[in-house]
């Protein structure tokens, strides 16, 4: 078995990489735009005002429709309810109740205590100092807490002689003065003891003493929580704008309403493009055409719906019009339509706005696989034989609470039971057979077993599944039978096979035991099998085999019939080490396996496996952060993307390409081709926010049943603002994939020190290293160190101790040796 040994490569543009930012308006501009908003956003905006970041009030001046401003203000809200941590709301009705009071009891939303009273929320104790002999009218605010600031944060406002409204006193600008009243000097005294000679004079000195010592920050009070910059610039991503400078791009829309869907009809619009309009982006002489589109559906003059899309094609191609598909399942009804396209690569643009006047049709299923799935299970159900299935689950990464459905036929079923990962969780003993199962935080492999039992309690039939397996372009899987406790006579036998792209398939291969019984060339893989009813338990296996490539191995699945009763499966579990010995800087090659000595949570475990690889065949996928904060450097990563694929990937080797923003994508699937993935980084761009862990949790999935030697790729500024996945869960599956990350950081002494405390914790956990460079020309250097490093490893392994139950705690793993640093994983979940 060939060592996995994966790398993240982690290339940090932080020092340089700020978010993209749009040009901010000019006064003259945000003072035109205002004037010509309609009333009830311009109040709005007033309303909102000391919430209002400078950035998101551009945004909204620049909106075009009073329907695009609607969905602002929903945005803007939602914004708040996130930094907030509430929902359905409650930011937007806590604001409204705090407006009316502002209203109502000071002098307005502007005022000083107008604005820190809508920011920071009621004071926990307001004190009217009246002491008029000595000051003017004084108010003391305490709050226990103020995030900018800290903890007794104590305000002191005051009415000035001259004036009509309440001001925070600023000890630097007003000095003790400014609280002095007109009936001071009558007094011809100072007060020498506020607690004797003011009611509440004891509030009035601590504020006085509190506002003299935290002067400094104490204007940080009108501080409302930031927003994600990024967010922001997405919501004008996302809507239909035209830019007053981008060149005139022609186009011509045709609009058709296909089939139905359901309660909806399919309203297909096609645009064509001339491709002479268009320019390419071009990576290592490979070249793309890209056309971003932006659609908005209105009905009565309101957002109905809102997409985006984005459509390459090749640099190579030949049509003289580039057809742009787009199909919105909508209701019978009238809208408009408005579409935006761009071709990024010259920022030519053109907006087309039509009628959709959509009718009644009628409906028509599409051949997708989910589809042809179901029509297979429901060929089941014409059968008198009983038989149970699992309704299809997504091949994504599954995590959370899932809903497991099954479709049953035939009779004898009087219960069905539910097992995840040979443990039995549920019996349902009547229809709907189906339950909601828990599949945690983190995703990995489960499996997922359902068994029809007979009114006897004994198991008849069943289906099983396992989730989260990755992305492995090539597999086999006899989908039916899957459990077969009693089974003779004719058998259908399905088989589900996965092909990688550009490979073709020499055949299936299916036996009963160790006699073939078919060799299947061409979908659909079914076969009928007589399983003897006097031989006891058997198995079924399928064995598939790609054509003209002796490079990659068979792939083969089994399942076991006429078991004497529900078998659970056992794993044993090599351990596997991926280990590299520096000395000097430099990897030490010829070390013999009596140099290594392994710890298993401190205790000595003999190796049941030693290996000195070289040039083996590398799998490596890189993950490029297209969020807006990569927007200044999109160029130098591409770049920097293609010289380590050019660098490193050889014949034999294979890789893959994602994407991320607010959430990661494949945009290039596994392919040996250098010109593939130099192709899939032309397609990239930044725009939207960073989903930096979701990124690396989604790229270590899809490497899942791949074997060799594998390396990750990951290039971002680190900065994560929007993944699902947390640091803890993202270290957390990591770990599950026991394989090495390595990082390099360019510009890193601006990053923030977090971040680089959590990708260096990220690296050392799973036995990789950093490398923190200040220039692009440095990593031709940082390659090299790489891939000697990949090309050149030992791989230790083991077996766990008896005592070591599947499904425990961490176990922390120590590789010494005499001489040297090592390099390996620092643990492993049995």
């Amino acid at each position: 078995m060939r060592p996995a040994i994966a790398i993240l490569l982690t290339l940090l543009l932080g020092g340089a990489a700020i978010a993209a930012e749009i040009k901010p308006l000019t006064r003259a501009e945000r003072k035109e735009r205002t004037a010509k908003l309609p009333d009830q956003h311009r109040q709005f905006m007033a309303d909102v005002e000391p919430i209002l970041s400078e950035q998101e009030r551009d945004a909204f001046l620049r909106l075009d429709t009073d329907a695009q401003r609607e969905v602002f203000v929903e945005d803007f809200w939602r914004r708040r309810d996130l930094a907030a941590g509430t929902t359905n709301h409650a930011a937007r009705a806590d604001y409204q109740e705090r407006l009316e009071f502002v209203k109502e009891s000071f002098e307005g939303v502007m005022s000083d205590r107008g604005r820190i009273y809508l920011v920071q929320g009621a004071p926990a104790a307001l004190i009217d100092v009246k002491c008029p002999s000595y000051f003017v009218p004084v108010q003391v605010w305490y709050y226990p807490r103020v995030e900018v600031i800290g903890s007794d944060v104590t305000l002191l406002f005051f009415q000035a002689r001259t004036e009509r409204r309440f001001r925070l006193w600023n000890p630097t600008i007003d000095s003790m003065a400014a609280l002095m009243s007109d009936s001071i000097e009558s007094q011809r005294r100072m007060p020498t003891n506020l607690a004797m000679d003011c009611k509440d004079g004891e509030a009035l000195g601590g504020a006085l003493a509190y506002m003299n010592y935290a002067q400094e920050r104490i204007f940080k009070i009108y501080d409302a929580p930031k927003v994600s910059g990024e967010d922001v610039n997405r919501i004008l991503r996302s809507s239909v704008l035209a830019d007053p400078n981008a060149t005139k791009l022609n186009a011509e829309i045709q609009i058709s309403f296909p089939a139905g869907d359901g309660s909806k009809t399919d309203a297909q619009l096609t645009i064509y493009v001339p491709r002479a309009e268009l320019k390419t982006t071009t990576v290592n002489e490979v070249a793309v055409y890209t056309i971003d589109v932006v659609g908005e559906v209105l009905r009565d003059g309101k957002m109905w719906e809102k997409y985006r899309y984005r459509f390459d094609f090749p640099g190579d191609i030949q049509d003289a019009k580039l057809p742009i598909v787009i199909d919105r399942p909508l209701r019978p009804a009238t809208y408009k339509s408005r579409v935006k396209l761009t071709d990024p690569a010259s920022n030519a643009q053109i907006i087309l706005e039509s009628d959709l006047i959509v009718p009644e049709m009628e409906s028509v299923v599409p051949k997708t696989a989910e589809n042809v799935a179901l029509a297979s299970i429901r060929s089941d159900l014409v059968s008198s034989r009983a038989s149970l299935r699992i309704m299809p689950l997504s091949e994504s990464v599954i995590s959370g609470l899932q809903t497991i459905n099954t479709l049953i036929s035939g009779s004898g079923i009087h219960a069905v039971e539910f097992w995840l990962d040979d443990k039995k969780v549920a019996t349902r003993r009547q229809p709907p057979y189906m339950l909601d199962l828990d599949f945690g935080t983190v995703p990995r492999a489960r499996r997922i077993r359902v068994v029809a039992i007979d009114s006897h309690g004994q198991p008849i039939t069943g289906d099983e599944i396992v989730v989260n397996t990755g992305t492995d372009p090539f597999r086999v899987r006899i989908v039916s039978p899957r459990i077969a406790p009693k089974l003779s006579g004719p058998t259908k036998v399905e088989i589900d096979v996965r092909v990688p792209e550009g490979k073709a398939l020499a055949g299936v291969e299916l036996y009963w035991n160790e006699t073939r019984v078919a060799t299947l060339y061409d979908p659909p893989f079914v076969q009928t099998v007589n399983i003897p009813g006097t031989e006891g338990v058997g198995y079924l296996r399928a064995v598939a085999t790609l054509k003209d490539d002796a490079e990659t191995d068979p792939v083969e699945d089994v399942v076991m019939v006429n078991t004497p009763e529900f078998m659970t499966t056992v794993d044993v579990h090599l351990v596997e080490l991926p280990t590299t010995v520096i000395v000097a800087g430099k990897p030490v090659n010829g070390l013999t396996e009596t140099a290594f000595k392994v710890l298993d949570d401190g205790q000595p475990v003999k190796l049941a496996k030693f290996e000195h690889v070289k040039d083996l065949p590398l799998a490596i996928g890189m993950a490029v952060d297209t969020s807006g904060s990569m927007d200044e450097r999109m160029g130098t990563a591409r770049e920097a993307g293609a010289a380590f694929f050019q660098n490193v990937l050889r014949k034999g080797d294979k890789a893959f390409l994602v994407a991320f923003d607010s959430q990661p994508h494949i945009v290039q699937k596994w392919s040996p081709e250098l010109k593939d993935i130099y192709a899939g980084l032309a397609k990239m761009r930044a725009e939207e926010s960073t989903a930096l862990y979701d990124a690396v949790v989604y790229s270590l999935y899809n490497f899942l049943g791949v074997k060799g030697q594998k390396a990750l790729v990951l290039v971002t500024d680190g900065r994560d603002t929007v993944s699902k996945f947390t640091f803890d869960q993202m270290l957390e599956y990591a770990r599950r994939a026991a394989v090495p990350i390595y990082a390099i950081g360019i510009g890193i002494r601006s990053l923030d020190a977090d971040t680089k405390v959590k990708l260096n914790r990220l690296v050392a956990e799973t036995g990789g290293s950093s490398y923190y460079i200040d220039n692009v020309t440095e990593l031709s250097r940082i390659y090299t160190d790489i891939e000697n490093e990949l090309r050149s490893q030992y791989v230790l392994g083991f077996y766990p101790g008896a005592e070591v139950r599947p499904g425990s705690k961490w176990r922390e793993i120590t590789v010494q040796v005499a001489e040297g640093k090592v390099k390996t994983i620092r643990g492993y979940y049995p």
